[in-house]
This record gives C-alpha cells, structure tokens and sequence, in this order.
C-alpha cells in the first residue's frame, strides 16, 4: 500500500502551502451536475478559510448480507 500524499493545495490569498482541513460536506448540484464534495480549508499563514469543490465518487450500492432468499 502506496502512503499518503497531500495533494499539492495552496491558499487562494497568499499561495502559502500549509493549511489544515476545516470541514467536509456532500451538496445536490444542479439536476445535469449531480452531487459534489466541498471540503474547506483554512491557511496557517493568514488565517484564510477557503472552500474546493469536487464531483462526489459515485455511490456504492449496499449488498444484502441477510441471507434471506
């Protein structure tokens, strides 16, 4: 298994490339878009809290382990 790398984000304001991650949520898009992720993230070197949007994964579909036939 290949380790984490950070993706290469930098603030939108100062182009610092430390920040931390502040907060995930999943939105509707409009009907032709479908759903995205926005993740906000908030610069360590001038306090700038910023959202990225991206296409959400497509959904799993949940197997029915019951057994039930």
């Amino acid at each position: 298994m290949t380790p984490f790398e950070r993706p290469d984000r930098r603030c939108p304001k100062c182009e610092h490339n430390r920040y931390m991650f502040r907060a995930r949520r999943t939105i509707d898009g409009k009907p032709d878009e479908g759903k995205f992720v926005e993740t906000k993230y908030r610069c360590q070197s001038c306090s700038h809290d910023w959202w990225e949007r991206i296409p959400a994964p497509p959904e799993m579909r949940k197997t029915d382990t019951s057994g039930a036939a």
